[in-house]
């Protein structure tokens, strides 16, 4: 009997192909949904408040404020990376076009969006859903000790700065050097947490009178954002953490300097994750 010229066909692709692009399509309309969240809050906000306050200081702050809260957002991506088990397995720019989506969806009401965008989009890049879970759990976590450990490092800048910059390099140290995933990851969320403090006091030393102790105001940012951080119905912290902000500082600093700084602050922080949401995903796209 001659042998038969048929062959098993591969099986079809167009499940496969339907999930991609239903994945492809599903994400484009939740970063869209993002991008009209973030441009909501920013209209909420009403930026014009700080008109009254211009000048070339401020419209300095304005511009490096944005840039250390991006930058702060790099290095919590680069954490996740290490918590996630991606680095080697997954290019670093892919990595940080998942967070940086999640960046985006924490403005999506509900402030879960980011956990459950980076579980879908890390599993469709190959990496483990136990893995991804736990990775958020450690995070979550670690933002605890690391942002109160930024905010006594600000507190200490002012009274024993030379322990604040050793404090700073030796985190510097152990995020290069260490091989253990949780004490790199804290070691670069202290570093973006860091960033958060040099914002404050960027934007504080435009808006507070010149006696201001930045310091201070820098850890109470921090606390202010921590404040923010635990409460999960909070699209972005926001609201929880500019009262916080204002009952913390409150009778520390003048009323009309510290709300027009609240305010910057919260624009500034949301440019922030917008600028770093658009690189990564620039940078994914030119792959």
């Amino acid at each position: 009997m001659p042998e038969s010229n048929w062959q098993a066909r591969p099986a079809s692709s167009k499940p496969r192909s339907f999930r991609g692009s239903a994945v492809r399509w599903g994400g484009f309309a939740v970063l869209t949904a993002c991008a009209g969240f973030v441009s909501y809050r920013l209209i909420q906000l009403d930026p014009r408040q700080l008109v009254d306050q211009a000048s070339w200081r401020l419209g300095a702050a304005m511009v490096a404020a944005p840039v250390l809260f991006a930058a702060s957002d790099k290095l919590l991506a680069s954490a996740w990376s290490v918590l996630a088990g991606a680095d080697g397995l997954v290019a670093s720019r892919r990595t940080d076009a998942i967070y940086g989506r999640g960046v985006l969806a924490k403005y999506l009401p509900g402030s879960v969006f980011q956990y459950a965008s980076r579980q879908i989009e890390g599993a469709s890049a190959g990496l483990p859903h136990g893995a991804l879970a736990k990775a958020s759990v450690l995070e979550i976590a670690l933002h605890v000790p690391a942002s109160l450990t930024a905010a006594g490092i600000a507190l200490a800048l002012a009274q024993v700065p030379v322990l604040a910059v050793l404090a700073s390099l030796g985190a510097s140290f152990v995020a290069a050097k260490t091989r253990n995933k949780v004490l790199r990851a804290g070691a670069l969320q202290f570093g973006a947490f860091t960033c958060f403090a040099i914002a404050a006091a960027t934007i504080g030393t435009a808006l507070l009178p010149g006696s201001a102790a930045l310091g201070v105001f820098s850890a109470l940012f921090l606390l202010s954002w921590l404040a923010g951080f635990l409460v999960p119905v909070a699209p972005g912290g926001l609201g929880v953490r500019e009262a916080a902000l204002l009952a913390l500082a409150g009778s520390q600093f003048p009323a009309e300097p510290l709300l027009a700084c609240v305010l910057a602050l919260r624009v500034a922080s949301i440019l922030g994750d917008a600028l770093f949401g658009a690189i990564t995903l620039w940078r994914a796209s030119r792959t």
